[in-house]
């Protein structure tokens, strides 16, 4: 059987009288590559792990600065330094008689086992507020004083469920007459 080479192919022979015995097929495998290479430029993996970062710390900052810890007066004071200026939530009793109201301020001492702060408070009074009773305020330390701007006074029975120790030991303190400034 002949073989007739196609002349335009482009592994045809060169034409002359010994095409024949020249004719080869080279059938070695080429690179070819269908699609373009593209690098990523390094601009945008730095924007990206920037972008990330910065979605992490505002995650961080924004749930360690909406944590507010809470501690009875007497922790409060042993735990002063470490504490700081953070923004944190006292629970005591009212001291009664040392409520005193001026210009829109209202001065109060907070007492938990044995444990008296002075609080300076600027904004709304609770209804409920009043000398003797056991309250939560929410603020920082000012050197030896408690500035507070919120006050949170016990009037239903969830925070009762939710914090059955707190609430007995506050009942206890209040019975144990640790309300009233004592005798100098």
């Amino acid at each position: 059987m002949d073989v007739i080479d196609d002349p335009e192919s482009p592994d045809a022979a060169a034409p002359g009288p010994d095409a024949a015995a020249t004719a080869t097929l080279d059938l070695t495998p080429r690179d070819v590559d269908a699609r373009p290479r593209r690098r990523t430029p390094w601009p945008a993996y730095l924007g990206l792990v920037l972008v990330l970062g910065g979605v992490a710390w505002v995650l961080v900052s924004g749930l360690n600065n909406a944590t507010t810890f809470f501690y009875n007066v007497d922790d409060a004071l042993a735990a002063r330094s470490e504490i700081g200026d953070r923004r944190v939530r006292l629970q005591g009793n009212v001291v009664d008689g040392t409520v005193r109201e001026e210009g829109g301020r209202v001065d109060f001492r907070l007492r938990y086992h044995d444990a008296t702060v002075e609080v300076a408070h600027t904004g709304e009074l609770p209804a409920l507020f009043q000398p003797a009773i056991p309250v939560v305020v929410e603020g920082r330390f000012d050197g030896d004083r408690f500035r507070s701007d919120r006050i949170l006074v016990k009037h239903d029975e969830t925070y009762d469920e939710a914090n059955p120790d707190r609430i007995r030991d506050a009942r206890t303190d209040a019975e144990e007459g640790r309300t009233t400034e004592p005798a100098p």
